[in-house]
Order: structure tokens, then C-alpha cells, then sequence
């Protein structure tokens, strides 16, 4: 066997165990990695969970979105339907478009391809042993020995916020950017095919992962260090062109988002709540457990072994610019998320969250830490004591790997339970109802986005964006707010009096906890609303509201109009008027959706948010009313010319 054979075996075998013992470590053997039990502390879970003690509790997002979206998407491929809308949140918003979502990205293909379980625990390995093998090979390109080089690989992707965020798009996004490094330097100084193709690939997979803030971060990073690597402006044409190739294979992802972000809550700053970490939270970079911070936000460790060569590393400077350059960035990340006056102004005037630099402060330490290590063996082989030095070395990657896996094993949870949201008597008399109804939680029931979970379509929602327009017309509903414990809620006295908004969006249950001493009844007195309790359990009640307007029905002159047909993207009526009328379908207008009325093209009279809304001729007609967004065909379009001009690109730079 040829000696790159046996280092290309050798480096599998170290992926592999490192595999092994970051999931046995998560306890991957046992279940999902997933704090599951969150729901437990909510209805109509309750009863049936019983008490219990919340492993992982600021890691409920993955609970409430990541999973629930996911599984989504999974029953529309399975159906010939590409992901393009979720039905069931927010009155329906789009669900390849939120680019948390994450569906494009290739590490999370598992979890679309084979399920949930074991799709999902496949998809956190792979962003971890990807982080790592980038790691390793870009500090192998930069002359890195193989120990020094896998101990600032473990550094980055065993690192404490490496795996904090690890069921979180971030490190979908963050997991490649080794190879836009990679690749980003080497075209810089000697083009070639290999790499230009590399580069194409490392920065879809990024822009893929879902988390803008994260690929920003990124973006900027890599420029920098390709602005370093060349040295003048004309050596940054093939990273660049390399960079935008990349960025148009994944605009059917970027442009969809960016429509959904020009048009959502969070670009106006709502939701939103940046902050800085407070000093006490370096000290997670000796104690990984310590509680006077954030448990995901401010986990830093990246391995006592990293942190002391550091300084061997830094002595290096005035030979070395590379040293410098990452010294600076290092430093830089530093100050950008710990407490201070800059961290706080940028934190405030870019909307940023800025703690999320620390998922790429492993880079710079983890390149000081490998120099540092090398000058060291550099001695030690001068002195004749190579062999044992190398030994030493190995030896130190190994409990650097051992020291950050102990620690992993302390943040996440796992969920045994076969089935993730076990359907109480509440959930069931629902599913059994067929037909278009919408259903309004009240108070902490049901918490946001969990309608997508239980596949029952509501008013509220929870994620990162949020359509804007639509969250300013559902204050006719009544005051949504924010509590310590849940998101996006409206209590019962929040309901406007009257309720004609519940009837015209066509709410005909509102969702009761059972712990409540009021019911219809009292609602009906205070409020001027005709609701009837249909339904009370232990796990909580359901009140009828009979004034419900049907999803689908006819304004402006007698008839009538029927759902023929319905998917999450496509809506089928037949309707019936002896006169022009207004077909009125009760989902908030968003742009991308598309109406036709016998097969010819139609206006729809609405702006975004308000009541979805075509006119009809007289007569009896087929409306088709269609999600199949301009922004999404024009990124096919993109990634399809950029295929061609890859291909082309390729063809004048050298061979490897």
C-alpha cells in the first residue's frame, strides 16, 4: 500500500473513532439527541408526561422548529412535492424560504432521506467529523504536522460551542468554513481546478446551512484571510468568482430568503435582542460547566492543551505574518464578544447576534496552539528526542480529544420515546376532524410552532423571521405576546371583544388549558364571542367557536364554493354565483402565490397579510390557487448558470 493510501486509511480510522466517541458520548446508542422532554412541562402533554427534569433546556428550539420542519419537509418530498411551504404556522409562511430551516443543506440530508430517527443523530456526526476533517487538512496545507494539525481539528469541532450549537443550523453553516480557507488560499497563489471546484463546494455548503448570521461571520473571515494569503487585488479574482459560483447554486435557497427577510419582523428588529457576553464568561474556557453564564451561548472551551500552547505559538510572531494574522483575529473575536464599549455598540448597531463569533475563535487558537506544538517538536528533534516528542504529541491531541468529549457529554439531552409527541384524547378529537379549521392556543398551550409538530394550522408562530404584514393585521385577533417560559402567546382576556377577526380567519376551536376556572361562558360575557366547550380532559379543553366563517367561501353575491383539492402549495375550488363575486380564501396573502381561474392566470386583490382574496366571474368555475414563488424559479435559474460557468471556469485553470 502506497504511502497517501495509508494516510488516507489512517485519517477514516481517526474520523471513525472520533465518531464513535462523540456519539457515545451524546449517547446516540441510546436515542435521539433531542431535549424532548421540554414538552412535558406544557399541555396537553402534561398529564401524560408526567414531571420530569428538563436535561437540555435551553436547547428547546430543535423541539419546537428544527425537528417538526423537518419532518415536514420529509412528508412533501415523500408526496413528489418540494418543501416550499408550511402550512401550519403564522397563518402559513414559507418553509424552504426560512433559511433556518436548513433544507438545502447537505448535512442535513439524512434526516430528509432516511427520517428522523436515525437521520438526525447521522446529520450531527457528519457536522462535526466535517468540521474536523477540514480543520485537519487546511492546517496540514498550512505545514502543520499531523498531531499539531489534529489537536487544532479536535480544538474546532469538539469545541464547547462547537457542540452547543450543535442541533442548530449554525454549525451547518460553520462546519466547512476550514475549506473556504482552504481552497480561498491556495487559489490565491497557484489556481487550480481541484481547488476552484473545492471552493464552489465549501461556500454552497455554508450559504446552505441556514444560518445567515453564522455565514456572514464566515464570509468576512474568509475574505480577509484570501486578502492576506494574495497580497494584491488581481490574486482574489478566483476566489471571488469561485465564492459567487458557490453562492448561485444555492440561490433557490438565498433568494427565496432574502424575499421572506425583506418582508419579515426580524428585519425591522422585532424579536430580536442582541447582546454581549459578560466578562465572568471566560472563564468557560477553563470551566466548560461553569453557571454564571449562558450554557450555549457562552460555551468556549477549546481544550486546556490548546489553551497552553497558545503562547508557545505567539512567540513565533515576528517570523511568522500567518501567526500574526490569526493572533489579530483571535484577538479581534475576543473583543467583539465579551463585554465592552465596542462589543456593545456593534451589538446594537448591527442587530447581530455577536457571541456567535466564538464558534470561529477555535480557528485562530487552534492555529497559534498547532504552531506552537510544532516549534516544539522542531526543538525536541534538534535535540535528538524526536521520536518520544512525537509520541508526546499524539498522546496530547488524544486527551485534548478526551478532555472535550467528557464535556460534550454534558450539554445535550436524549430522547428514548419512539414516538416524539405522543397524541393525547385533545389531539386525537382533532385530527379526526376533517376539513380547513384553524385552532387557537391560549395561553401557553400548544407553544408556538408546535401546530406544525401536531399538524393542526394556527394564528402564531415562533422562528427567526416572522412575515411582517401579517403580524400587523393579527393584532385584530387581539395582543400576542412574549412570556418567560413560551413565545408568540395570547391569553384569553388578550382576545379582541367582538371576535369577528376569529371568525373571519376562520379560528372554530380556541385551545384551553384545563387548570383555568373560567370557560365559554365567561369568555362569551366578557368578550361578546359564541363559543361552546366541545371537548374537556385532563389534558385540556376545547372550546367551538360557532360564528366560524368557512376557509373558503364566496363575498359580494349569492353562491357557494367548494375545496376540491388541497396540498401545503395548492389549493383546488370549484365555486358557483349567478353574479361576479370575491372568492375570499382565509390564508394571509405572501408573495409567491399565484391564481387561476380556468386555467387562465387571475389577480389576487390583496396585499401581504390581509385576507386572500380573487375575483370570480358569474357562473360556475375552477380556481386553482398556486405557491410557486418568482424569487425560487429565478434561483433555479441561477444555479443553472452557474453549473455552466463553473464547467467554463474549470476549463482555464490547470490541473492539481
Amino acid at each position: 500500500m502506497s504511502r497517501p493510501s495509508r494516510s488516507r486509511l489512517a485519517g477514516f480510522a481517526a474520523l471513525l473513532v472520533l465518531g464513535l466517541g462523540l456519539g457515545y458520548r451524546l449517547r446516540m446508542h441510546e436515542g435521539l439527541v433531542l431535549s424532548n422532554d421540554v414538552k412535558s412541562r406544557f399541555w396537553p402533554w402534561a398529564p401524560a408526561l408526567g414531571s420530569r427534569t428538563i436535561e437540555a433546556p435551553a436547547l428547546s428550539d430543535p423541539v419546537w422548529q428544527f425537528v417538526p420542519w423537518l419532518e415536514l419537509a420529509r412528508r412533501e418530498m415523500s408526496a413528489g412535492r418540494l418543501p416550499l411551504w408550511n402550512p401550519y404556522q403564522d397563518g402559513g409562511v414559507p418553509l424552504l424560504g426560512n433559511s433556518i430551516s436548513a433544507l438545502g443543506s447537505p448535512l442535513l440530508w439524512p434526516a430528509l432521506a432516511f427520517g428522523v430517527r436515525p437521520g438526525w443523530n447521522l446529520s450531527l456526526l457528519l457536522r462535526a467529523l466535517l468540521a474536523a476533517a477540514a480543520a485537519f487538512l487546511w492546517l496540514r496545507d498550512r505545514g502543520r504536522s499531523r498531531p499539531a494539525a489534529g489537536l487544532g481539528a479536535l480544538a474546532f469541532a469538539l469545541s464547547g460551542q462547537f457542540i452547543a450549537w450543535l442541533e442548530h443550523p449554525h454549525t451547518l453553516a460553520a462546519a466547512a468554513v476550514p475549506l473556504l480557507l482552504l481552497f480561498g488560499g491556495r487559489l490565491v497563489e497557484r489556481p487550480t481546478r481541484s481547488d476552484f471546484a473545492g471552493l464552489v463546494g465549501a461556500t454552497f455548503v455554508v450559504l446552505s446551512g441556514g444560518h445567515p448570521e453564522t455565514a456572514l461571520m464566515a464570509a468576512i473571515l474568509a475574505a480577509a484571510y484570501a486578502a492576506f494569503r494574495g497580497g494584491t487585488l488581481a490574486a482574489l479574482r478566483w476566489p471571488a468568482a469561485g465564492s459567487l459560483l458557490g453562492a448561485a447554486f444555492a440561490a433557490p435557497l438565498l433568494l427565496p430568503f432574502l424575499e421572506y427577510y425583506a418582508l419579515s419582523a426580524a428585519r425591522l428588529g422585532e424579536g430580536r435582542h442582541p447582546s454581549v457576553l459578560p466578562l465572568v464568561a471566560l472563564l468557560r474556557f477553563v470551566l466548560p460547566d461553569d453557571a454564571h453564564s449562558h450554557p450555549i451561548a457562552a460555551a468556549a472551551a477549546v481544550s486546556l492543551a490548546v489553551l497552553l500552547l497558545v503562547p508557545f505559538g505567539l512567540r513565533g510572531l515576528r517570523r511568522d505574518s500567518e501567526r500574526r494574522f490569526w493572533a489579530w483575529w483571535a484577538l479581534a473575536l475576543l473583543v467583539i464578544a465579551y463585554g465592552g464599549p465596542l462589543a456593545r455598540a456593534l451589538a446594537v448597531g448591527t442587530n447581530l447576534y455577536l457571541s456567535r463569533v466564538l464558534l470561529f475563535l477555535p480557528l485562530p487558537f487552534g492555529f497559534l496552539a498547532a504552531s506552537g506544538l510544532d516549534d516544539l517538536l522542531l526543538r525536541a528533534e534538534q535535540a535528538g528526542r524526536g521520536a518520544a516528542a512525537r509520541a508526546c504529541a499524539c498522546a496530547l491531541a488524544g486527551l485534548a480529544a478526551l478532555e472535550l468529549l467528557v464535556f460534550a457529554g454534558h450539554v445535550h439531552a436524549v430522547t428514548k420515546a419512539s414516538v416524539l409527541t405522543p397524541v393525547t384524547p385533545l389531539l386525537a378529537r382533532l385530527r379526526e376532524e376533517a376539513g380547513t379549521y384553524r385552532v387557537l392556543p391560549l395561553h401557553t398551550f400548544l407553544p408556538a410552532n408546535t401546530a406544525t409538530d401536531v399538524q393542526l394550522e394556527e394564528l402564531r408562530g415562533y422562528d427567526a423571521l416572522a412575515p411582517s404584514a401579517w403580524r400587523a393585521r393579527r393584532r385584530e385577533i387581539g395582543r400576542f405576546r412574549d412570556l418567560p417560559n413560551a413565545t408568540d402567546v395570547i391569553e384569553p382576556w388578550d382576545l379582541a371583544p367582538g371576535g369577528a377577526a376569529l371568525d373571519a380567519w376562520s379560528v372554530k376551536y380556541l385551545l384551553l388549558h384545563p387548570q383555568f376556572a373560567f370557560g365559554a361562558p365567561e369568555l362569551n360575557a366578557r368578550l361578546g364571542l359564541d363559543l361552546v366547550e366541545e371537548y374537556s380532559g385532563p389534558d385540556g379543553r376545547v372550546l367551538l367557536n360557532r360564528r366560524v366563517k368557512p376557509r373558503v367561501r364566496l363575498e359580494g353575491a349569492p353562491g357557494g364554493a367548494i375545496l376540491t383539492g388541497r396540498t401545503a402549495t395548492r389549493w383546488a375550488i370549484r365555486t358557483e354565483s349567478l353574479a361576479p363575486s370575491r372568492l375570499v380564501v382565509a390564508n394571509p396573502m405572501f408573495p409567491g402565490w399565484r391564481a387561476k381561474v380556468d386555467g387562465a392566470s387571475s389577480r389576487i386583490e390583496s396585499r401581504n397579510g390581509e385576507l386572500t382574496q380573487i375575483p370570480i366571474p358569474a357562473g360556475t368555475h375552477e380556481v386553482v390557487l398556486e405557491y410557486w414563488p418568482a424569487s425560487f424559479r429565478l434561483g433555479l435559474l441561477a444555479a443553472a448558470v452557474g453549473v455552466i460557468l463553473t464547467f467554463a471556469a474549470t476549463r482555464h485553470l490547470r490541473s492539481a
